[in-house]
């Protein structure tokens, strides 16, 4: 008879490398831009400006290309265990949250995005561009602030749920870096 045991990893294959450089290149925080793309639409390299292009040419891929906000890292739910485990790790619930200061001519466009399910997002810190991987639930609000000198924005917080972490890829040249208005 033979005995078999399984792998321990059960996130699916072997743990790879970690990676150390002692003099690192730093990314940079805020989200700087944001894009959502329909579900129905892959990149072969989300890098490629190119394939940008041809989504946002297609109506598949809408930029937001000047924001600011934060993302949380994603908060994953601890879960009882069993055996000796006291907890496990289940699904990650992602917060993004961006101030969007085209104002005024967005109303129809955030009061019809908050019910779509067909998006997926991307969003931008100072050189990397981060896929959600999963579908994205966008609640949008456009508070007022009693201060004659703030500005009124759309205050946008964006849900996702993905066990994994957004991985980076770079930025794509030409890409957020001006105002996109499709005709």
């Amino acid at each position: 008879m033979a005995i078999y045991y399984p792998s321990s990893n059960c996130g699916g294959g072997e743990i790879p490398d970690y990676s150390c450089n002692p003099c690192p290149d730093y990314e940079y925080g805020r989200i700087r831009s944001f894009a959502f793309v329909k579900y129905t639409f892959t990149f072969t390299d989300a890098s490629n400006s190119a394939q940008w292009s041809a989504g946002i040419l297609a109506d598949d891929i809408i930029v937001i290309w000047q924001t600011k906000g934060t993302y949380d890292g994603g908060v994953t739910a601890e879960l009882v265990g069993f055996g000796d485990s006291a907890t496990i790790n289940g699904n990650t619930t992602h917060t993004l949250v961006y101030d969007d200061p085209n104002y005024k001519e967005n109303c129809d466009f955030y009061n019809a995005i908050k019910f779509s399910q067909e998006y997926y997002g991307v969003f931008r810190t100072s050189t990397q561009i981060h896929l959600t991987g999963a579908p994205v639930t966008v609640t949008p609000k456009n508070p007022v602030a009693d201060d004659i000198n703030s500005v009124v924005t759309w205050n946008v917080t964006v849900k996702w749920t993905n066990p994994d972490s957004p991985c980076t890829y770079t930025t794509p040249a030409g890409i957020f870096d001006s105002c996109y208005v499709q005709q």
